[in-house]
């Protein structure tokens, strides 16, 4: 069926820096296809010295956009309207009609809940200290968990823990990165978003990869335990069909398989 000459074309995209691998377009546009939706996804890769303007062209010009690594925190604290769950986490990852959304935290806590994982007591280990690792902090927080941040910045660290007390949440134990020391935790997570980091051995029941392909394979080489593992690639397409959920006011599921073969 031919599409009416007058509908207007939704357009979509990803704000950020040396992005070059990421898969966020293949499943935007599989959803589009999947949904009927006539719509396209692009990329914004720039520097700092680009990045108001750059926000002010999709803010105009675009139906919504998301934010990945290292705006985050940047774009929240650019925009004037917020959801509850971006105040809470400190940083946004989605925009539509001027407000920031964070569905990085909605995708974490439904994938956790379906895998049955925390539980209330248990200890985690955050791995980073950037806006994704503040993310997880707050929603392991929020259900129970103790949460240790292992990081180089210290500074980013202890804002970490100043924001969760902020929320009345417990204060986090915040220690420098070794990679000479091997880390044993219930739940284990990386968000440092690289691929040639030698991370130490580490010893989990549950692990959490924010990096997806072979940028996630260092840290999840060094697991020596046999953990569940909670792959970048199952996070990313929670968080694109949470995105695209907020954008098209309507909830189309997808799959990986979906996905490769769209």
């Amino acid at each position: 069926m031919s599409r009416a000459l007058n509908e207007k074309k939704l357009r979509f995209a990803l704000l950020g820096h040396d992005i070059g691998y990421t898969l966020s377009p293949r499943l935007h546009e599989s959803i589009f296809k999947k949904g009927g939706v006539f719509a396209e996804y692009g990329i914004f890769d720039v520097g700092r010295d680009k990045l108001s303007a750059t926000v002010k062209l999709l803010e105009e010009e675009y139906d919504g956009f998301n934010i990945t690594k290292p705006y985050k925190a940047d774009v929240f604290e650019m925009l004037s309207e917020h959801d509850p769950e971006a105040v809470l986490c400190g940083n946004a990852n989605v925009v539509y009609k001027g407000i920031g959304y964070n569905t990085d935290y909605r995708a974490i806590l439904k994938i956790m809940r379906s895998s049955k994982i925390p539980n209330n007591g248990d200890k985690a280990l955050i791995f980073g200290s950037g806006a994704t690792a503040r993310t997880t902090a707050v929603a392991l927080s929020f259900i129970g968990v103790r949460v240790t941040v292992v990081c180089r910045n210290q500074k980013e660290g202890y804002a970490i823990s100043d924001h969760l007390l902020s929320l009345a949440l417990p204060e986090i134990t915040v220690i420098p990165l070794d990679l000479s020391m091997a880390c044993s935790s219930d739940i284990v997570v990386n968000t440092i978003s690289s691929s040639v980091l030698d991370f130490p051995a580490i010893n989990c029941r549950y692990a959490i990869n924010f990096n997806y392909g072979d940028r996630g394979m260092n840290f999840q080489k060094r697991l020596q335990s046999r953990p569940v593992i909670i792959t970048g690639e199952t996070i990313l397409l929670q968080q694109v069909i949470e995105t695209e959920t907020i954008w098209l006011g309507k909830r189309i599921d997808l799959s990986w398989e979906e996905a490769l073969n769209g």
